[in-house]
């Protein structure tokens, strides 16, 4: 339990009657966070329901976990996504698939706290590398890995709402860095 002022914070895993606030957590902050990269038609068409129908199937998957950040005082505000890496790239075992914060809440160590929480995920299943993919246009996101030690890897362009997106692949060869 980390105490942020006078308000405590968890981490622990999500358990499936978490999906509504985890849906929640990830519509807003795709709204605030992707405002003026991601089209504004897209983002205004994004459904807390479908996301909630998506995360009860990413939450199937083999290997992969969830964290939530939970707030005493207003529930869970944050969450994270990751497991084993999906591309099948030979340098890194391990990825982070999401992380998102609601926008009120970020830039309090909360995000810190899960990717730490993550990389000691990886590591009690023998992963001791892994990849983020992160919009080359979210400098916020790219600030963030680079503070926690991830290093640029690679680039590729990813559709989003019919427009084409550079991502930029950022990683951690060590991850112990992170778990000390």
């Amino acid at each position: 339990m980390l105490i942020l002022g006078v308000i405590s914070m968890t981490i622990r895993p999500a358990h499936k009657e978490d999906i509504p606030c985890i849906a929640r957590v990830h519509v807003d902050s795709w709204r605030t966070t992707y405002r003026g990269i991601v089209a504004g038609s897209y983002l205004a068409g994004l459904s807390y329901q479908k996301h909630e129908d998506r995360h009860h199937q990413y939450m199937a998957y083999p290997g992969t976990f969830y964290l939530v950040a939970e707030l005493s005082d207003q529930g869970i505000v944050a969450f994270l996504t990751g497991g084993p890496e999906r591309s099948g790239d030979p340098n890194f075992a391990g990825e982070l698939f999401a992380i998102y914060l609601l926008h009120q809440h970020q830039r309090q160590g909360i995000g810190s706290a899960l990717v730490r929480q993550w990389a000691k995920n990886l590591e009690q299943i023998s992963i001791d590398s892994a990849l983020v993919w992160v919009l080359a246009d979210n400098k916020q996101a790219i600030g963030f890995y680079e503070r926690l030690g991830a290093k640029l890897l690679h680039e590729q362009t990813i559709e989003i709402g019919g427009a084409l997106l550079r991502e930029l692949a950022y990683g951690w060869k060590d991850l112990s860095p992170l778990i000390s």
